[in-house]
C-alpha cells in the first residue's frame, strides 16, 4: 500500500506530541512493508518527500499514492489550499481525517495563556481576553465552514477522543468514525529497570513534561500544586522538563527545571521518577469541554511510572481511580494531596505504575494504532474496488 500522509511540520527529530504522533504513525507504516509520501517534510526518514508548493509537486504526491490521510489540527485548512487542492485531484483514492482537535481550540490562548492561580485577574484583563476571543470567532467560523465543505469527501475519521467522534459525525458530518486515542510507545520492564538506574536523587520526584507558554498544559494548576508542597511536604522533589523558560515557572529548594530534553531522557526521567502529572483545564468555552489525547498519559504509563491526571474527558475514561492511576481535580490541594497519597504508600505507586504500564502493552500502544489505522485503510481500498 502506498500511503500519503500530510501533516504540515518537520516531524523529526521531535519536539513535541504533533511530532510524536506523525513520527510513530509513518515509522509504523514503513515498518509493516507499505511506502509513505509526504509533503515539505524533508526531515523525515524512510520516506518519499515531495514538494507542495506547485501543482506539479502536489500531483506527482498524489499520483504516487493509493490512500490520502490528513491530520486536522487547531491550524486552519483555509491556511493550507494545498488540502483542498489534494483531495480534489485525489479522485477515486480514499481519504482519511485524522482529527485532532477543532477550530475553536484556538481559544485557549484567549481564555488561558498566562493565566495564574495565584495572582488574581482584573477586570481590565478579563476584558481582553474577552476582546481576543471576539475577534477570533469570525475565523473559527469560517474555517468551519470550510471543514464542512471539505469533510463530503471524506470516507472516514480517526478521531484521537471521543469528544471528537461527536464533532466529526455532528458538526462535520462525517458518518465513518473511529476513537483511536494517542499511544505509547513499547518498552520493556528490563528498559524500565535500565532507565532507573539513572536516577539522580533519592527523594520522592513528581516528573512533569511539557510547555511552559501553552495554556492547555494545565502548568499553572501545577505550578501552585508545587507552591502549596513547599509548607506540607517539602520533601518532594519536582522536576519539569519544559521546551521553554517562562517567568510562571516555580522556584524554590524542592524544583529542578530542565530544558531542551530529547526524547531519549524524557523517557530516563519519566522512568526515574516516583509519579508523573498531566493536568488539562477544562474548556468552557467548548461545547466538548476537553477533547484532547494528551500524549505525555500515554508516555508515562508506557514507562510504568504511577500517574496523576485530570478527572475529565479522555483522562477519566481511560483512568480508573486507584486501579490504574489517580484522578485529581483542579485544585491545588487535591493535585498535591494524590502526590503525597503516593508519597506515603510505595506499594501503591507501583502497582498503579504496573497497571498502567500493562494497559499500553495490551492496546494502548502505537503499534496498536498502526495496525488499526492500516484497517482502515484497507477497509476502504477493498470497498474501492468492489
Amino acid at each position: 500500500m502506498k500511503i500519503g500522509y500530510m501533516y504540515k511540520m518537520h516531524a523529526y527529530p521531535p519536539k513535541g506530541g504533533n511530532h510524536v504522533h506523525a513520527l510513530e504513525l509513518v515509522q509504523g507504516f514503513l515498518k509493516a512493508g507499505h511506502q509513505v509520501c509526504v509533503l515539505d517534510d524533508p526531515t523525515m526518514p524512510g520516506v518519499s518527500n515531495f514538494s507542495g508548493s506547485s501543482e506539479d509537486g502536489l500531483r506527482a504526491f498524489i499520483d504516487n499514492i493509493d490512500v490520502l490521510y490528513i491530520r486536522i489540527d487547531a491550524r486552519y485548512l483555509g491556511e493550507s489550499p494545498e488540502v483542498g487542492a489534494c483531495m480534489e485531484l485525489a479522485g477515486g483514492r480514499p481519504i482519511v481525517w485524522e482529527i485532532n482537535a477543532p477550530a475553536n481550540e484556538t481559544l485557549a490562548f484567549s481564555w488561558l495563556g498566562g493565566r495564574r492561580l495565584d495572582v488574581p485577574e482584573s477586570w481590565l484583563k478579563r476584558l481582553k481576553r474577552w476582546f481576543h476571543a471576539f475577534q477570533k470567532m469570525p475565523g473559527i467560523k469560517k474555517e468551519e465552514s470550510l471543514r464542512r465543505t471539505l469533510a463530503k469527501r471524506v470516507d472516514s475519521a480517526i478521531c484521537v477522543s471521543t469528544a471528537l467522534k461527536g464533532y466529526a459525525s455532528e458538526t462535520l458530518g462525517i458518518s465513518d468514525t473511529l476513537v483511536l486515542p494517542n499511544g505509547g510507545p513499547l518498552i520493556s520492564e528490563e528498559e524500565i529497570e535500565l532507565r532507573r538506574k539513572k536516577r539522580a536523587s533519592d527523594r520522592f520526584t513528581v516528573f512533569y513534561s511539557g510547555s511552559a507558554i501553552y495554556p492547555w498544559q494545565g502548568l499553572d494548576y501545577f505550578a501552585a500544586a508545587i507552591r502549596l508542597a513547599e509548607e506540607r511536604a517539602p520533601d518532594i522533589r519536582f522536576l519539569l522538563a519544559v521546551n521553554q523558560y517562562s517567568d510562571s515557572l516555580p522556584s524554590g529548594s524542592h524544583v529542578e527545571v530542565v530544558q531542551g530534553l530529547n526524547r531519549e531522557q524524557i523517557l530516563d526521567a519519566i522512568c526515574s521518577a516516583d509519579a508523573c502529572v498531566a493536568l488539562h483545564p477544562e474548556y468552557f468555552w467548548s461545547p466538548y469541554r476537553f477533547h484532547g489525547s494528551p500524549m505525555k498519559l500515554f508516555e508515562y504509563m508506557a514507562c510504568g511510572t504511577a500517574v496523576v491526571t485530570s478527572d475529565r474527558g479522555q483522562m477519566a475514561e481511560l483512568i480508573e481511580h486507584g486501579s490504574n492511576g489517580l484522578l485529581c481535580s483542579d485544585s491545588p490541594e487535591n493535585i498535591l494531596d494524590q502526590l503525597i497519597r503516593l508519597r506515603d504508600d510505595p506499594e501503591l505507586a507501583r502497582r498503579l505504575g504496573s497497571a498502567g504500564w500493562q494497559m499500553i502493552q495490551q492496546s494502548r500502544s502505537w503499534s496498536d494504532n498502526v495496525t488499526a489505522t492500516l484497517d482502515i485503510f484497507t477497509r476502504l481500498l477493498e470497498a474501492k474496488e468492489r
